[in-house]
């Protein structure tokens, strides 16, 4: 059922992205391919000449984009390999009386395929490591509307990162990710289609909509409270929008840095730092150490779960290696990250 096509009537299909893109203030229809629809401009620009069936999981973004329910379109689902119809009414009645035993199914499957478009029937968790973890990863390099979340990364170095946010949130709210790599870029998202955990981040733990920056987007007080969700939440924020790398002549300095411009964020992370007894020194927008023995207590009390930073931590704490961030994939390739259990912390670590 998942390789469903969307059959309107005549003139509806185009309205739809039309309506879309009027809603999302966009002059052109192209600029929909900024939200990761999956396609080519030429295939959107088919859906939008009606020379060929909307997919299901297109349909579904569109609706969530536009706020429109699915299920007040009047639509019906076909198998992939039925082709466009262009009969008007007489199609659409040969259609229902020929397929009247699977329309049914196919309208209610269709509905509730395709989890990382999920509109409902999400889990609510309670605050615990997991969630802040999430938190800090999206305060870190993420972004968020009324309808997705959206963390951007690096594909080359960030694609086992985002497998593990992606069982996160799997295990958090009970729902799948996207995660989709630019054309031409080495620009990676994760992407959480789903408005109800957007108002769930949203009423319960204050994360505003939109630029985070203008909108003071800073770490919940319920995790500052507890040590435990904070050193969770500091490992999100790290792991996205922090750097473990070599320093000085031949690599022979290390550095654990955090980077931002948002004022309040920042000086929350930097106070979180100081208070572990980690970061040592503070600029403007960045915070860190350089000192090898708070980089190992960084490990010992945060850990990480992005295998970039944990590689190079790891090669140049047992192997006395330092290696550059280019070297990364193919350590990736290796049985020990492969199987390692996240987080890593040291002394704690596993693998199997």
């Amino acid at each position: 059922m998942k390789n469903l096509r969307v059959k309107f009537e005549s003139g509806q299909q185009k309205s739809l992205i039309s309506y879309t893109t009027r809603k999302l203030n966009y002059f052109s229809i192209k600029d929909l391919l900024k939200h990761n629809l999956g396609i080519s401009y030429s295939a959107l620009k088919s859906y939008y000449q009606e020379r060929c069936l909307m997919s299901l999981s297109i349909f579904k973004k569109l609706c969530i984009l536009s706020r429109i329910t699915p299920s007040s379109l009047n639509v019906i689902y076909l198998p992939s390999n039925w082709g466009a119809v262009k009969g008007g009414k007489k199609g659409i009645w040969r259609m229902r009386k020929k397929y009247a035993s699977k329309l049914k199914l196919w309208s209610q499957t269709g509905g509730r395929k395709s989890g990382e478009y999920n509109l409902k029937n999400i889990n609510y968790p309670e605050l615990n490591e997991d969630l802040a973890e999430f938190i800090g990863a999206h305060l870190g390099d993420g972004t968020m509307s009324k309808y997705f979340i959206k963390i951007s990364g690096d594909y080359r170095y960030d694609l086992s990162y985002f497998n593990y946010l992606s069982k996160i949130v799997l295990k958090l709210f009970g729902i799948s990710t996207s995660i989709t790599k630019e054309k031409y870029r080495n620009t990676a998202y994760l992407t959480i289609y789903s408005k109800e955990v957007c108002l769930f981040l949203n009423k319960n733990y204050y994360i505003p909509f939109g630029d985070k920056i203008k909108n003071n987007a800073i770490i919940p007080e319920r995790i500052l409270k507890n040590r435990k969700l904070f050193v969770a939440c500091l490992r999100g924020l790290v792991d996205t929008d922090g750097s473990i790398s070599r320093r000085g002549r031949n690599g022979s300095q290390f550095c654990l840095e955090f980077f931002s411009q948002n004022k309040k964020l920042f000086d929350q992370v930097n106070g979180m730092g100081r208070q572990l007894n980690i970061f040592t020194y503070s600029t403007k927008n960045r915070a860190g150490t350089n000192k090898w023995d708070n980089i190992k207590r960084y490990f010992k009390i945060v850990g990480s779960s992005n295998l970039k930073h944990i590689i190079r931590f790891y090669t140049k704490n047992y192997e006395n290696t330092t290696i550059y961030l280019a070297d990364v994939p193919k350590y990736l390739k290796k049985d020990l990250y492969i199987n390692m259990n996240l987080p890593f912390k040291m002394g704690s670590w596993s693998s199997g």
